[in-house]
């Protein structure tokens, strides 16, 4: 499983159902990324369209299988960050974070700038 289905499982897990654009909003992801993202998670049968979707807003929702591939995926995702944390100083791990909430925040803000110049177009 990649970052992206990795972290894609995660949100729906913790926030409930979701729509493609707030997921990609929130990890700063095009529309075409998230669209392949999701329809791959979905033919796994790990996520699937939520029964009290709107036909004009689309939400995803983790499947039994989604959670029990998130389970056993967290266990081996725990390991990886705790091999690579150990190879770094704390300060070093913390400004890794830092960077990337930076980055993301970033590329959220340009994101929304070009939406924005599109529709007065």
């Amino acid at each position: 499983m990649e970052a992206p289905q990795f972290a894609l499982l995660m949100t729906l897990q913790q926030q409930g159902p979701c729509g493609p654009v707030d997921l990609g909003r929130r990890y700063a992801l095009d529309k075409t990324t998230v669209s392949r993202n999701l329809q791959l998670l979905e033919r796994k049968g790990w996520i699937a369209l939520s029964a009290a979707t709107k036909k004009r807003k689309r939400e995803f929702v983790l499947t039994a299988a989604g959670r029990k591939r998130l389970a056993a995926t967290t266990t081996q995702w725990r390991k990886a960050q705790n091999q690579l944390r150990s190879a770094m100083k704390a300060e070093q791990w913390d400004e890794m974070f830092r960077v990337f909430r930076t980055v993301t925040q970033t590329a959220q803000a340009l994101q929304d700038d070009v939406r924005q110049k599109e529709r007065k177009s």
